[in-house]
């Protein structure tokens, strides 16, 4: 009876200590498709140098979103126009993933294409992380944008 007790103390002790344990980030797929609206911000000569958007769609882990970012474009001595910028996706249960951007605006072509990179935010995505390839077809005339995300989250 002694031995069966020392057993259980055991046995209480160890799922106590495993209780304690922080839980690890899980890799996950993760595809994102919505739409919204773009404000674009230009310099004088036209050029865009910035803008904000504003959108809403479907993705894995998230539901249905909305966005708000602030992309800003660079262009390098080669006339590229280097897209970088944050935005915040909000999930249908009210959590945040913050996101950086980091890509290429051909606004010729109106499509943005880069990498997302997933930097946190609250709830479940606290301590997010992992990155994405992004493609956003842009329409200049009315600023109505397409966006397609497909990558991997970890949280």
């Amino acid at each position: 009876m002694k031995h069966f007790t020392k057993i259980r103390t055991l046995m209480l002790t160890l799922l106590l200590l495993l209780g304690t344990m922080p839980a690890f980030a899980v890799e996950r797929p993760f595809a994102l498709h919505g739409s919204g609206v773009a404000t674009l911000i230009t310099d004088p000569s036209g050029l865009p140098i910035g803008a904000v958007a504003t959108g809403s769609g479907t993705a894995t882990h998230l539901g249905q979103w909305t966005v708000i970012g602030n992309p800003k474009y660079t262009p390098d001595s080669n006339g590229v126009l280097h897209s970088s910028g944050e935005a915040t996706l909000t999930a249908a249960n009210g959590d945040k993933l913050q996101i950086q951007i980091d890509g290429i605006l051909d606004p010729v072509a109106g499509v943005d294409q880069g990498v997302f990179y997933f930097l946190g935010g609250t709830g479940r995505f606290e301590g997010a992380s992992g990155s994405a390839n992004f493609v956003v077809n842009i329409n200049p005339v009315t600023g109505g944008f397409d966006l397609t995300v497909v990558g991997r989250i970890d949280y």
